[in-house]
C-alpha cells in the first residue's frame, strides 16, 4: 500500500519506478566532497549516482521516500530497515556491479577514480564509531535540490520514514554526515539526534588530502512516538 503525507503543498510518498531520474539527479551532484573534479569529469556523476542509489533502488525500493513539490521531485530519503542487510549486498552486489561498469567504460574513461581509490586506501584500518544495531538498526540518507533545501522537506521526509519504521517494529536508525556537508550537520543536530560518536579520516578531493570529520547520529523510534503523545 502506498504511503503519502500532505504538508501544505507538499506531498511525501513512496518510491515509485517513474522517479527514477529525478532521484538520480538529486544524488548525483557532489557539490561537497568533490565539487571540482565533478565539473573536470562529468560522467562521475553517473558513477556517483550509482554507487549511493543502486542498493536502495533495486534491491529496498520499499524503503524510499520521495517529495513531491508542485509535480516536481525535489527530495528523496534512501532508507534500509536492516543495516547489516544492506553492507552484505553492498559488498557482494553493488561493488561487483560497479567495478564491472567502470572496466566496461559506462562512466568514461575514471581517471578521477583515483581520488576515490586514495580515500579508500588511507582509510583502511581507520573504524567508525560503534554503532548498537539492535537499537539503530535502519539507516538513511537525504538528499534536496539546493533551492528546495530550508523548507522542511527534510524534516518531512524523515517523519515519513520514522512512521514507516513505526509500523514494522524497527527500533531506531542511524545515518552519517560528513563536516564537509555543513547544512546537513546543522540539519541533524538541530533535529536533537542521539550523538553517536565521529571519527576524523583523511580524504583525496582529486587535487589534495583534507581531513574529515564524520559525525554519526541516531534516533530511537519508539522513544519518538512516546514523546509524541505528550
Amino acid at each position: 500500500m502506498e504511503r503519502g503525507l500532505m504538508m501544505s503543498d507538499q506531498f511525501i510518498r513512496n518510491y515509485q519506478a517513474r522517479d527514477l531520474p529525478a532521484v538520480r539527479t538529486i544524488y548525483g551532484d557532489d557539490e561537497f566532497a568533490r565539487p571540482d573534479l565533478l565539473r573536470k569529469y562529468p560522467r562521475m556523476e553517473e558513477y556517483l549516482t550509482d554507487e549511493v542509489t543502486h542498493y536502495y533502488i533495486h534491491f529496498e525500493p520499499e524503503s524510499v521516500f520521495v517529495a513531491e513539490m508542485q509535480g516536481k521531485i525535489v527530495g528523496a530519503l534512501l532508507g534500509a530497515v536492516n543495516t547489516s542487510r544492506r553492507e552484505h549486498f553492498y559488498a557482494s552486489r553493488v561493488k561487483p556491479y560497479l567495478l564491472t561498469r567502470c572496466l566496461s567504460g559506462a562512466y568514461g574513461w575514471p581517471a578521477w577514480y583515483q581520488a576515490i581509490l586514495r580515500t579508500d586506501l588511507a582509510g583502511r584500518g581507520v573504524q567508525p564509531p560503534p554503532v548498537d544495531l539492535t537499537q539503530y538498526p535502519a539507516h538513511l540518507h537525504i538528499g534536496l535540490l539546493p533551492d528546495w533545501r530550508r523548507k522542511g522537506i527534510g524534516t518531512a521526509l524523515m517523519a515519513a520514514f520514522a512512521d514507516y519504521l513505526h509500523s514494522k517494529g524497527i527500533p531506531g536508525y542511524h545515518l552519517y554526515v560528513s563536516s564537509f556537508h555543513p547544512l546537513g550537520l546543522a540539519f541533524y543536530r538541530k533535529l536533537g539526534l542521539d550523538d553517536l560518536g565521529q571519527i576524523n579520516w583523511r580524504f583525496h578531493t582529486g587535487y589534495k588530502w583534507i581531513t574529515v570529520t564524520e559525525f554519526v547520529f541516531g534516533e530511537k523510534i519508539a522513544a519518538l512516538h512516546e514523546n509524541s503523545f505528550h
